[in-house]
């Protein structure tokens, strides 16, 4: 991948073309053929500060837009009659603006309108108001156009306003202010404007955001503008809203006030509680515009701005779930049923968390290969027979991955789901394939995501002849010297103060972790861990925040310190650090 230097950023789009989904962050380097040098998701642009930090408001409007046909013909004339000549809403912005800003006189703002009234409109309220702005829509002449930007950088101006011209293409490093007057559902426009403001300049700190939000009616998607702004999915989004977004990158900030809030909220939780008749509704009307033939999940996901919960966690009483069942529900399946194709189509739903990227080459090889992948060797082997026990997961008999494979392909429409679920898996991945240093000799990838039935196949515990039940934190595996650290964090609730935290990164390098309450000094667990790494034993660390996620892999560690006794606190070493991203997951401060 090409290294982006912070001086040749000159340009930031946002492309909706992904198969998942997300916006990307194309930086553009300023050679004769203009192309991209590399592409990059907005916040993890942000995570490498190649981007100025943000401080989000989304500041409550009592302007009322609930008759706006988002995303239709009319859309932007509807905004226009609700916004242009609306005094209320121009006095709330520049109180807000003033309440916001230590001084907007110093501040060099851009503020995206609907229409050329619109900027006329309030670029005569900010003059009015003491703060200097100048208008520039596409008919202001180019020397003006051209002018402008010096005003507003030698601060003339404190503000430029206008519509749509200053969305894309354009260097503007010195702003630091946006004033989003424009609501929108598109996250490619959200994301355009707000980049506006993220460029990287001597001096500046942050870029401080006001978005006026406005009534909307209860289907309007802020998923999709919170999403694109922070790379979270909708139950992360929702966590975010109730409890403080503690996820973002560093130096950034999203505050929604309690209107703004509430009705958020209610969006997010609409959303996530559509039920299996809606969603057939959906896939049924997507069909009828692009014909049976094209739908693939993941368009229909894209087209449709779904995730894959709303396809494997959506249910009705009879617990209808995953992509074939539905597309059966919806009359797109016309063949016989295969005997276990509910059966495989819902286990799917435990395999979303997958991003190892040669489990997911596994799983495509799978899909596409009528079930069967000839003679695997033993790597591959071991990679189905992790397959079978995770998609069998209620089941506690034992099962070779040769019998999961024939079984699977007896049900070919839910083979096909495998392929494409394995496709939507991949497009969202980005993780390289390292091992994990220790279990070289496993199918384990360093930081991917993996469930304790999956972890315990690749070391072994789990084989085709034996399924013995684990439940306890640790696994000592005494036939390779080996103790698997299980732990969660069980941060849902780590918002309160009286939450105690005693398993948490300290650092990249350092994590702290407590042991059981069995375990003390004088016991031969915590002997094991004294006396390391002397004693020939290694330890392996796997993490999720909470209950019912994926386990993280995190590698080996090793012994720094050891204090108190039943439970014993203890300081890990990680031989590999953990990326920016786990760590601010897996930090204690990640609430604060």
């Amino acid at each position: 991948m090409t290294i982006v230097r912070p001086n040749l950023l000159l340009g930031l789009t946002a492309t909706p073309e992904r198969s998942d989904g997300q916006p990307i962050a194309q930086y553009f380097d300023p050679r004769p053929d203009g192309g991209p040098t590399v592409e990059l998701r907005l916040w993890h642009a942000l995570d490498l500060q190649l981007l100025a930090p943000f401080e989000y408001y989304a500041c409550d409007d009592a302007t009322d837009f609930s008759a706006v046909p988002w995303d239709r013909p009319g859309e932007r004339d509807a905004i226009d009659k609700v916004v242009t000549g609306n005094d209320v809403r121009a006095r709330l912005v520049v109180n807000e603006w003033r309440r916001l800003a230590s001084d907007p006189l110093r501040s060099r703002a851009l503020v995206f309108c609907v229409s050329v009234a619109h900027a006329e409109f309030m670029t005569s309220w900010l003059n009015r108001a003491g703060l200097p702005a100048a208008c520039v829509v596409g008919t202001t002449p180019s020397e003006e156009r051209q002018r402008a930007p010096q005003c507003l950088l030698r601060g003339e101006l404190c503000a430029l306003v206008t519509v749509d011209l200053y969305n894309e293409g354009i260097d503007l490093p010195m702003v630091d202010t946006l004033l989003l007057l424009r609501p929108t559902q598109s996250p490619v426009l959200f994301q355009q404007q707000i980049g506006r403001g993220l460029r990287l300049a001597p001096g500046k700190e942050s870029c401080l955001v006001l978005d006026f939000v406005g009534q909307h009616r209860a289907e309007f998607r802020f998923d999709r503008l919170l999403s694109s702004l922070t790379g979270l999915s909708r139950r992360a989004l929702t966590d975010g809203v109730e409890n403080g977004f503690g996820s973002l990158p560093p130096g950034c900030h999203i505050h929604l006030q309690r209107q703004t809030r509430e009705q958020v909220l209610r969006g997010l939780r609409s959303l996530t509680l559509q039920n299996w008749r809606r969603l057939r509704t959906e896939l049924q009307t997507y069909a009828a515009l692009r014909g049976r033939a094209s739908v693939r999940l993941a368009d229909f996901l894209h087209e449709q701005a779904l995730e894959l919960d709303d396809v494997y966690r959506a249910s009705t009483g009879q617990g209808r779930s995953g992509w074939t069942a539905l597309k059966r529900d919806a009359g797109l399946l016309v063949a016989e049923p295969g005997p276990e194709e509910d059966y495989f189509s819902r286990r799917m739903a435990d395999l979303l968390h997958v991003d190892d990227p040669k489990r997911l080459d596994l799983m495509a090889a799978m899909g596409a290969g009528n079930g069967q992948l000839g003679s695997p060797d033993a790597g591959a082997a071991l990679g189905l027979q992790m397959l079978a026990y995770q998609i069998d997961g209620q089941h506690n008999q034992t099962a070779s991955h040769t019998a999961f494979a024939k079984r699977l392909a007896q049900n070919p429409a839910a083979r096909e789901e495998f392929a494409e679920l394995a496709g939507v898996l991949q497009a969202r991945s980005s993780l390289p394939f390292v091992p994990v240093p220790g279990l070289e000799d496993t199918p384990l990838c360093l930081h991917a995501a993996y469930g304790a039935r999956e972890v315990l196949t690749a070391v072994g515990w789990l084989t085709a002849e034996r399924r013995a039940p684990f439940q306890a934190g640790v696994l000592p595996l005494t036939n390779r010297k080996a103790e698997l650290l299980f732990v969660t964090l069980d941060k849902s609730e780590g918002y309160h103060d009286r939450i105690a935290y005693h398993d948490y990164a300290i650092s990249p390098e350092r994590f702290h972790w407590q042991t059981q309450n069995s375990a003390g000094r004088d016991t031969s667990g915590g002997q094991r861990y004294i006396e390391s790494p002397g004693n020939g034993w290694q330890f392996q660390l796997f993490v999720r925040p909470r209950k019912g996620e994926a386990y993280r892999a995190c590698g080996r560690v090793t012994l720094e310190s050891a204090e108190g006794d039943r439970p014993m606190s203890i300081v890990w070493r990680l031989e590999v650090p953990l990326p920016v991203r786990l760590f601010r997951e897996f930090s204690v401060l990640r609430g604060v």
